[in-house]
Protein backbone atom coordinates (compact mmCIF):
# COMPACT_ATOMS: atom_id res chain seq x y z
CA UNK A 1 0.00 0.00 0.00
CA UNK A 2 1.34 3.41 -0.97
CA UNK A 3 0.66 5.11 2.35
CA UNK A 4 2.32 2.49 4.57
CA UNK A 5 5.07 4.93 5.50
CA UNK A 6 2.57 7.67 6.43
CA UNK A 7 1.03 7.81 9.92
CA UNK A 8 -2.69 7.12 10.12
CA UNK A 9 -4.73 9.27 12.46
CA UNK A 10 -6.29 7.62 15.47
CA UNK A 11 -9.90 6.55 14.95
CA UNK A 12 -12.87 5.73 17.14
CA UNK A 13 -13.78 2.89 14.76
CA UNK A 14 -12.43 -0.65 14.75
CA UNK A 15 -11.50 -0.99 11.09
CA UNK A 16 -11.19 -4.39 9.48
CA UNK A 17 -9.09 -3.08 6.59
CA UNK A 18 -7.35 0.13 5.54
CA UNK A 19 -6.97 1.09 1.86
CA UNK A 20 -6.24 4.26 -0.07
CA UNK A 21 -9.50 4.49 -2.03
CA UNK A 22 -12.93 2.85 -2.01
CA UNK A 23 -14.75 2.81 -5.36
CA UNK A 24 -18.40 1.82 -5.12
CA UNK A 25 -21.30 1.48 -7.53
CA UNK A 26 -22.39 -0.59 -10.52
CA UNK A 27 -21.64 2.06 -13.15
CA UNK A 28 -18.38 2.03 -15.11
CA UNK A 29 -17.46 5.48 -13.77
CA UNK A 30 -16.39 4.16 -10.37
CA UNK A 31 -14.56 1.28 -12.07
CA UNK A 32 -12.64 3.72 -14.26
CA UNK A 33 -11.54 5.69 -11.19
CA UNK A 34 -10.41 2.43 -9.57
CA UNK A 35 -8.25 1.70 -12.63
CA UNK A 36 -6.82 5.22 -12.49
CA UNK A 37 -5.95 4.83 -8.81
CA UNK A 38 -4.36 1.41 -9.36
CA UNK A 39 -2.19 2.91 -12.12
CA UNK A 40 -0.95 5.43 -9.54
CA UNK A 41 -0.02 2.64 -7.09
CA UNK A 42 -2.95 3.29 -4.79
CA UNK A 43 -4.57 0.41 -2.92
CA UNK A 44 -8.21 0.14 -4.08
CA UNK A 45 -11.29 -1.59 -2.65
CA UNK A 46 -14.20 -2.10 -5.04
CA UNK A 47 -17.87 -2.59 -4.17
CA UNK A 48 -19.51 -3.25 -7.53
CA UNK A 49 -23.19 -3.48 -6.56
CA UNK A 50 -25.76 -0.82 -7.48
CA UNK A 51 -26.09 2.15 -5.12
CA UNK A 52 -29.69 3.25 -4.71
CA UNK A 53 -30.54 6.68 -3.30
CA UNK A 54 -33.62 5.22 -1.62
CA UNK A 55 -31.85 2.30 0.08
CA UNK A 56 -29.02 4.26 1.67
CA UNK A 57 -28.85 4.96 5.39
CA UNK A 58 -29.89 8.49 6.45
CA UNK A 59 -26.36 9.88 6.94
CA UNK A 60 -25.14 8.65 3.55
CA UNK A 61 -28.29 9.87 1.80
CA UNK A 62 -27.91 13.27 3.49
CA UNK A 63 -24.30 13.49 2.32
CA UNK A 64 -25.23 12.79 -1.31
CA UNK A 65 -28.10 15.26 -1.07
CA UNK A 66 -25.66 17.92 0.14
CA UNK A 67 -23.47 17.23 -2.92
CA UNK A 68 -26.37 17.84 -5.29
CA UNK A 69 -28.66 20.31 -3.49
CA UNK A 70 -27.26 23.34 -5.34
CA UNK A 71 -27.79 21.76 -8.78
CA UNK A 72 -31.50 22.55 -8.92
CA UNK A 73 -32.50 18.92 -9.40
CA UNK A 74 -35.77 17.28 -8.45
CA UNK A 75 -34.46 13.78 -7.86
CA UNK A 76 -31.85 12.28 -10.17
CA UNK A 77 -31.51 13.60 -13.76
CA UNK A 78 -32.60 11.60 -16.80
CA UNK A 79 -29.91 9.14 -17.82
CA UNK A 80 -27.58 10.01 -20.67
CA UNK A 81 -26.04 6.88 -22.19
CA UNK A 82 -24.14 8.63 -24.98
CA UNK A 83 -20.37 8.31 -24.88
CA UNK A 84 -18.71 11.73 -25.03
CA UNK A 85 -15.51 12.76 -26.80
CA UNK A 86 -13.30 15.70 -25.81
CA UNK A 87 -10.41 17.29 -27.69
CA UNK A 88 -7.65 18.75 -25.57
CA UNK A 89 -3.92 19.39 -25.39
CA UNK A 90 -1.48 19.52 -22.45
CA UNK A 91 -0.88 22.89 -20.85
CA UNK A 92 2.18 23.94 -18.84
CA UNK A 93 1.54 24.53 -15.16
CA UNK A 94 3.06 27.79 -13.98
CA UNK A 95 3.86 28.31 -10.31
CA UNK A 96 5.70 31.64 -10.52
CA UNK A 97 4.25 35.04 -9.67
CA UNK A 98 3.03 35.54 -13.23
CA UNK A 99 0.85 32.47 -13.09
CA UNK A 100 -2.80 33.33 -13.58
CA UNK A 101 -5.72 31.88 -11.69
CA UNK A 102 -8.35 30.31 -13.89
CA UNK A 103 -11.69 32.18 -13.65
CA UNK A 104 -14.38 30.40 -11.66
CA UNK A 105 -17.68 29.89 -13.46
CA UNK A 106 -20.28 28.43 -11.11
CA UNK A 107 -22.75 27.77 -13.91
CA UNK A 108 -20.17 25.72 -15.82
CA UNK A 109 -19.44 23.57 -12.78
CA UNK A 110 -23.16 23.10 -12.18
CA UNK A 111 -23.76 21.97 -15.77
CA UNK A 112 -20.76 19.66 -15.58
CA UNK A 113 -21.99 18.11 -12.32
CA UNK A 114 -25.44 17.44 -13.79
CA UNK A 115 -23.92 15.79 -16.88
CA UNK A 116 -21.78 13.55 -14.67
CA UNK A 117 -24.77 12.55 -12.53
CA UNK A 118 -26.77 11.67 -15.64
CA UNK A 119 -24.06 9.45 -17.11
CA UNK A 120 -23.29 5.85 -16.09
CA UNK A 121 -19.69 6.91 -16.74
CA UNK A 122 -19.96 9.61 -14.07
CA UNK A 123 -18.35 9.46 -10.65
CA UNK A 124 -18.63 11.50 -7.43
CA UNK A 125 -15.51 12.01 -5.32
CA UNK A 126 -15.50 12.60 -1.57
CA UNK A 127 -12.42 14.75 -2.12
CA UNK A 128 -10.90 16.29 -5.23
CA UNK A 129 -8.35 13.82 -6.64
CA UNK A 130 -4.81 15.09 -7.18
CA UNK A 131 -3.77 12.47 -9.74
CA UNK A 132 -5.15 14.28 -12.79
CA UNK A 133 -3.21 16.34 -15.34
CA UNK A 134 -4.45 19.77 -16.52
CA UNK A 135 -5.22 20.08 -20.23
CA UNK A 136 -6.72 22.78 -22.43
CA UNK A 137 -9.91 21.77 -24.24
CA UNK A 138 -11.06 23.12 -27.61
CA UNK A 139 -13.49 25.35 -25.72
CA UNK A 140 -10.43 27.01 -24.08
CA UNK A 141 -11.59 25.61 -20.75
CA UNK A 142 -9.08 23.83 -18.52
CA UNK A 143 -9.99 20.23 -17.83
CA UNK A 144 -8.27 17.70 -15.60
CA UNK A 145 -7.51 14.35 -17.15
CA UNK A 146 -6.27 10.90 -16.14
CA UNK A 147 -5.66 8.71 -19.21
CA UNK A 148 -6.32 4.98 -18.82
CA UNK A 149 -5.20 3.57 -22.16
CA UNK A 150 -5.49 3.59 -25.94
CA UNK A 151 -8.83 2.63 -27.43
CA UNK A 152 -10.71 2.51 -30.73
CA UNK A 153 -14.45 3.10 -30.19
CA UNK A 154 -16.92 0.49 -31.30
CA UNK A 155 -18.84 1.46 -34.41
CA UNK A 156 -22.17 0.43 -32.91
CA UNK A 157 -22.90 0.58 -29.18
CA UNK A 158 -19.90 2.62 -28.11
CA UNK A 159 -20.87 2.93 -24.45
CA UNK A 160 -21.43 -0.79 -23.94
CA UNK A 161 -18.12 -1.66 -25.63
CA UNK A 162 -16.22 0.82 -23.47
CA UNK A 163 -17.83 -0.55 -20.29
CA UNK A 164 -16.62 -4.01 -21.30
CA UNK A 165 -13.14 -2.63 -22.02
CA UNK A 166 -13.02 -1.14 -18.51
CA UNK A 167 -13.92 -4.49 -16.96
CA UNK A 168 -11.10 -6.11 -18.93
CA UNK A 169 -8.67 -3.46 -17.71
CA UNK A 170 -9.73 -4.08 -14.12
CA UNK A 171 -9.21 -7.82 -14.59
CA UNK A 172 -5.71 -7.22 -15.95
CA UNK A 173 -4.84 -5.15 -12.89
CA UNK A 174 -6.46 -7.69 -10.54
CA UNK A 175 -8.29 -4.99 -8.63
CA UNK A 176 -11.71 -6.62 -8.35
CA UNK A 177 -12.84 -7.28 -4.80
CA UNK A 178 -15.22 -9.92 -3.50
CA UNK A 179 -18.05 -10.65 -5.91
CA UNK A 180 -21.28 -8.85 -5.01
CA UNK A 181 -19.69 -6.47 -2.52
CA UNK A 182 -22.29 -3.89 -1.44
CA UNK A 183 -21.81 -0.43 0.02
CA UNK A 184 -24.05 -0.33 3.10
CA UNK A 185 -23.14 3.11 4.36
CA UNK A 186 -20.44 5.73 4.47
CA UNK A 187 -18.70 6.26 7.80
CA UNK A 188 -17.94 9.80 8.91
CA UNK A 189 -15.38 11.15 11.35
CA UNK A 190 -14.91 14.82 12.24
CA UNK A 191 -17.30 15.88 9.46
CA UNK A 192 -15.58 14.02 6.64
CA UNK A 193 -15.79 10.56 5.09
CA UNK A 194 -13.39 8.17 6.79
CA UNK A 195 -14.46 4.93 5.13
CA UNK A 196 -17.42 2.68 4.50
CA UNK A 197 -19.27 -0.38 5.69
CA UNK A 198 -19.10 -3.02 2.95
CA UNK A 199 -20.82 -6.38 2.92
CA UNK A 200 -21.31 -9.65 1.08
CA UNK A 201 -23.81 -12.37 2.03
CA UNK A 202 -21.00 -13.94 4.07
CA UNK A 203 -19.53 -10.98 5.95
CA UNK A 204 -19.61 -7.29 6.80
CA UNK A 205 -16.43 -5.24 6.95
CA UNK A 206 -15.51 -1.71 8.00
CA UNK A 207 -12.94 -0.37 5.53
CA UNK A 208 -11.04 2.84 6.06
CA UNK A 209 -10.18 4.94 2.98
CA UNK A 210 -7.25 7.27 3.59
CA UNK A 211 -7.51 9.02 0.18
CA UNK A 212 -11.27 9.18 -0.23
CA UNK A 213 -14.28 7.41 -1.70
CA UNK A 214 -15.58 7.49 -5.29
CA UNK A 215 -19.22 6.67 -6.02
CA UNK A 216 -21.17 5.79 -9.15
CA UNK A 217 -24.87 6.29 -8.46
CA UNK A 218 -27.66 4.25 -10.03
CA UNK A 219 -27.85 1.01 -12.01
CA UNK A 220 -25.56 -0.09 -14.80
CA UNK A 221 -27.44 -0.02 -18.13
CA UNK A 222 -28.66 -3.30 -19.55
CA UNK A 223 -26.87 -4.32 -22.74
CA UNK A 224 -29.90 -3.55 -24.92
CA UNK A 225 -30.30 -0.09 -23.36
CA UNK A 226 -27.04 1.30 -24.70
CA UNK A 227 -27.87 3.46 -27.74
CA UNK A 228 -26.44 2.91 -31.18
CA UNK A 229 -23.85 5.64 -31.56
CA UNK A 230 -21.98 6.30 -34.79
CA UNK A 231 -19.73 9.10 -35.99
CA UNK A 232 -17.14 8.96 -33.23
CA UNK A 233 -13.58 9.61 -34.47
CA UNK A 234 -10.98 6.84 -34.63
CA UNK A 235 -8.29 5.86 -32.14
CA UNK A 236 -8.43 7.75 -28.85
CA UNK A 237 -7.44 7.50 -25.24
CA UNK A 238 -9.91 6.51 -22.56
CA UNK A 239 -9.71 9.12 -19.81
CA UNK A 240 -11.37 10.14 -16.58
CA UNK A 241 -12.10 13.84 -17.05
CA UNK A 242 -13.01 16.46 -14.45
CA UNK A 243 -12.94 20.21 -13.92
CA UNK A 244 -10.80 22.29 -11.60
CA UNK A 245 -12.08 22.03 -8.00
CA UNK A 246 -14.95 19.73 -9.04
CA UNK A 247 -15.92 16.61 -7.13
CA UNK A 248 -17.55 15.16 -10.23
CA UNK A 249 -15.82 13.30 -13.05
CA UNK A 250 -16.76 11.30 -16.13
CA UNK A 251 -15.15 8.83 -18.52
CA UNK A 252 -14.71 10.36 -21.96
CA UNK A 253 -12.76 9.61 -25.14
CA UNK A 254 -9.78 11.94 -25.35
CA UNK A 255 -8.46 13.16 -28.71
CA UNK A 256 -5.56 15.51 -29.43
CA UNK A 257 -6.41 19.01 -30.63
Amino acid sequence: MKNDEEPIEASEWQWDDVVDVICAGAGPGALAHAICCADHDLDVEIADAEISWQALDPDTAAYLASMTEDLGLDGTPDRDLELTAVRAEPVPVRTDRRATIEPFFGSRLRDWSVRCLASPFGVIYSQVPDIMTPMRAESAETVRVAALGDYRPDADRAGRALAEWLREQADEREIYGASGMVLQRLIFEHGRIAGAELSTPEQTRLVRATAGVALSIGPAPAEADWPVQTGLPGAAQVAVVSRTASRFGRVELLYSV
